[in-house]
């Protein structure tokens, strides 16, 4: 069994009657302790992927498996369990607190 999965995983984002498909039919393996790279050109879905695979956006169909449990059956606390003890981020866009300083 995977320790990653994904199974026809697409992500469309929607403007007043057109979609945009950011996340196509993605299917992925991934074993435990493998390293991935993903890859493209600027605006082919690799940060909407993350995304998805991080939980912090919902797919529009399509599984994500993590150790055979699929986790968009989680609930939202699961959910946040999940992303605070399984999932790490570096954020392209930095996620800083205009207000506060960094030993804040």
């Amino acid at each position: 069994m995977p320790f990653l999965a994904t199974n026809a995983l697409v992500k469309e984002y929607k403007s007043g009657q057109y979609a945009v498909r950011a996340v196509d039919g993605i299917s992925l393996s991934i074993e435990e302790g493998e390293f991935v790279s993903i890859v493209g050109p600027s605006g082919s879905g690799k940060s909407t992927l993350l995304y998805l695979l991080g939980l912090l956006e919902q797919p529009t169909e399509g599984k994500i498996m993590c150790q055979g449990i699929d986790l968009h059956k989680l609930n939202d606390r699961q959910q946040a369990d999940f992303r605070r003890t399984q999932v790490g981020f570096v954020f392209q866009q930095y996620n800083l607190l205009p207000v506060l300083t960094a030993s804040e």
